[in-house]
């Protein structure tokens, strides 16, 4: 990947990652060289973006929360990323992948998806979108802190948003 600061920064948000060439390589921009270059700047942005178009088919889970919203992607039944990031920054990296499968959100009454809607609504046609109910998704929660303890609450809720059964949200239809 690069500089050891770089590569030390994104093991924070990637559940395998190894310093040196593997089935997927990613490289620090400034360095260049072959792979999926990576700007050092802004991780969870450049990760979530490149991959996803890197790795077509991926499924997102959101978590959103009043004040931090978590974050992962799933390809090929395996977590790859995981992320707690603010709004503005959730907002753009919805607005930057390509590739996408499905965006699983979690539901509640305490919180509202449709600040997102946005970002989602440009994937129209080509990505699911779907509401997962929180309490009903929650039952995978303690499971999946055990296998993965490294993850924090609202990125072990994203990721049994992208595990659960939900509803197909439409949010793609043209209005009458």
């Amino acid at each position: 990947m690069g500089r050891r600061r770089c590569f030390e920064e994104a093991r924070r948000y990637a559940f395998a990652l190894a310093y040196g060439p593997g089935a997927i390589t990613l490289v620090d921009a400034a360095l260049g060289g072959g792979g999926i270059p990576i700007n050092c700047g802004d991780l969870p942005l450049e990760l979530f973006s490149k991959l996803s178009s890197a790795l077509p088919g991926a499924h997102i889970g959101v978590d959103l929360g009043a004040a931090k919203n978590g974050l992962v992607m799933v390809w090929r039944g395996h977590p790859l990323l995981h992320a707690v990031v603010p709004a503005d920054t959730l907002r753009r990296i919805l607005a930057s992948v390509s590739g996408i499968a499905e965006v699983a959100v979690g539901a509640s009454p305490y919180v509202d998806p449709s600040p997102i809607f946005e970002e989602l609504s440009r994937l129209c046609g080509s990505v699911k979108v779907k509401l997962v109910d929180e309490r009903r998704a929650s039952l995978g929660r303690y499971w999946l802190w055990r296998k993965y303890p490294e993850l924090s609450e609202d990125e072990v809720d994203a990721l049994s948003f992208v595990l659960s059964p939900g509803i197909a949200l439409d949010i793609c239809r043209q209005p009458l």
